[in-house]
């Protein structure tokens, strides 16, 4: 799954965020249109039950209304589903199963609590990576999370991760790197997870615009992992940052504010 999509250049007197070059324009950015280029996606179902489990699927179509059937593999699978709720809530990541007439579908989907939430689906199509998204539905009334104090470290099972990176800014080539302790010793045992050393998605407040980093291909500190990204814009981002140390698959998130 490649991190960015590619766009074609449009003779305008400008470009938007989501095709503008980190040359003369900000970062691209993915996952705020449920169409990109000449393929959209198509959904069974927007609206949900809170907390019920629903055989869900979805398609993704050309133009022309022809269903996508082949997709290539991106970090050893063909699809990558990523849903959170718009308050930054309740993330998932998911990997449907693919039929043969292109129909992906995942079992037992289950949203959580009511609210309005976000479905990113990453894949690659013919030598082309992108993200498209679309909004899904649960009637009800809750409890929306307030934004949570900036912090650098966050505990999950008995692991405490840290985040090593200091001034973060926007529009520039950025390496954020995270340590992993267990009983205040680096963790010597990091595996792979999805083909690499971990997986994180950043999600900017607001409008939920899209990345997807994956590390970067170096023998980094044992107990610690790197990644290269470039944020587009000031403004706070959620962090999700996936790795398996000890074998042990843990999802953790941090809050961070990018500077001018």
């Amino acid at each position: 799954m490649g991190e960015q999509s590619d766009h074609e250049s449009h003779d305008t007197e400008f470009q938007d965020e989501t095709s503008a070059s980190s040359s003369g324009g900000h970062t691209a950015v993915d996952g705020l249109s449920v169409a990109s280029d000449e393929f959209r996606l198509v959904p069974s179902e927007i609206r949900f039950e809170s907390g019920v489990p629903t055989a869900w699927s979805f398609q993704v179509v050309t133009h022309e209304g022809d269903t996508v059937t082949e997709f290539e593999d991106s970090h050893g699978e063909l699809l990558h589903l990523i849903v959170v709720r718009r308050d930054l809530a309740h993330f998932q990541h998911l990997h449907p199963d693919i039929d043969s007439d292109g129909t992906c579908r995942v079992e037992d989907f289950t949203l959580p609590e009511p609210g309005v939430y976000r479905a990113f689906v990453d894949i690659a199509i013919a030598g082309r990576s992108m993200t498209l998204g679309f909004d899904l539905f649960v009637p009800g009334s809750t409890t929306f999370e307030s934004d949570p104090e900036i912090a650098r470290q966050t505990t999950a099972e008995e692991y405490t991760v840290e985040l090593r990176t200091d001034d973060i800014g926007a529009n520039e080539e950025t390496q954020v790197s995270f340590e992993i302790r267990r009983d205040g010793d680096s963790v010597s045992d990091l595996r792979d997870y999805l083909g690499a050393r971990g997986h994180l998605v950043a999600l900017r407040e607001g409008d939920l615009a899209y990345l997807h980093i994956h590390p970067k291909n170096t023998t980094p500190q044992p107990g610690r992992v790197e990644f290269g990204t470039t944020f587009p814009t000031p403004g706070r981002y959620r962090l999700y940052l996936q790795i398996k140390p000890d074998g042990n698959l843990i999802t953790t998130q941090f809050d961070v504010r990018i500077e001018d």
